[in-house]
């Protein structure tokens, strides 16, 4: 288990974290989700190590080690967590055996060859290993990157945002066997990402940060469908204030013969397996946004339920 207890962070006096505690499972994917500048990525790099909590803040340990206290701060190479970053961060003069390579010949193991080519088997890379980053796609290089976290057989994986510069299809893709090497090793990992559809369809737990401090905290199932917070319903759920009113999540509109509102069609986009709609009531000021999987035409009028 990795605990995390008063967590504070400040850059002089700009306070970044002001006291998160949290425990995620052994084999747990939790993702860190929040806007820019919420904390989210502060966190995960003092988790990591990458940066010194304030001297007033708690504990931070996993199982019974602990890597910072009032007293005690563990470097980032001793505490054995693998990472992967934004911007792949990969040697352009090493050739992908290489790169995955370059964390044992610098802790002097053994079996290197044999533990790199298991781990590019694992992530698909094993026709690749001769080739530079730059012979590479972007996705082909996060995987190596991904391959180096792996290789040294961490207890966590730390992703920040590793998929947010991949085009939307790569993205999917990464995502996905990123989630199928997480179950199948059974490897505690925590990703950090600002993209609520990434966090709902990767993680068994959300973190939803902001202004530093945990602002709902949940499966995604029930962070989406009941949001505990007017926040979580409006970022997770894209939820609105009608009004002035409690916060109406788009998705449980239906269009019905005996709904309590009236609307007339403004706009409609088309989704792929959807329609998104922006429809203007009589009794309210905002227009309401709803989803429906029958194509209605802009200026029609419609009767809407809430469930």
């Amino acid at each position: 288990m990795l605990n995390i207890q008063n967590l504070k962070k400040s850059y002089g006096s700009l306070t970044i974290l002001k006291g998160i505690s949290l425990e995620i499972k052994e084999g747990e994917f939790v993702s860190l989700l929040g806007a820019s500048g919420s904390g989210k990525t502060t966190m995960l790099r003092c988790i990591a190590g990458l940066e010194k909590p304030d001297s007033d803040s708690g504990i931070i340990s996993l199982g019974t080690k602990i890597f910072s206290d009032s007293k005690k701060f563990i470097p980032t190479e001793k505490r054995n967590l693998g990472m992967v970053f934004q911007n792949y961060a990969v040697w352009p003069h090493m050739t992908v055996f290489e790169n995955v390579a370059y964390p044992l010949r610098l802790r002097k193991e053994s079996n290197i060859t044999s533990k790199v080519e298991d781990t590019l088997k694992l992530t698909g890379l094993a026709h690749l290993k001769e080739r530079l980053p730059y012979q590479l796609s972007g996705g082909q290089q996060q995987r190596v990157a991904l391959s180096r976290a792996l290789v040294m057989s961490p207890q966590v994986l730390l992703l920040d945002e590793p998929l947010s510069n991949l085009d939307a299809l790569l993205r999917e893709e990464l995502g996905s066997e990123i989630r199928k090497l997480q179950k199948k090793l059974k490897l505690t990992t925590i990703l950090v990402t600002h993209d609520q559809k990434e966090a709902l369809s990767l993680s068994d737990r959300i973190v939803l940060l902001e202004n530093g401090m945990i602002n709902a905290l949940g499966t995604p199932e029930d962070l989406y469908q009941n949001p505990p917070t007017d926040f979580a319903a409006q970022f997770l759920a894209g939820g609105q204030k009608l009004d002035g009113t409690k916060n109406f999540l788009p998705r449980r509109w239906i269009v019905s013969q005996s709904g309590i509102y009236k609307v007339k069609i403004q706009s409609r986009l088309f989704l792929g397996s959807e329609y998104e709609y922006r429809a203007k009531s009589e009794t309210l000021s905002d227009d309401i946004r709803f989803f429906s999987s029958e194509k209605l035409s802009e200026g029609s009028d419609v009767t809407l339920s809430y469930s």
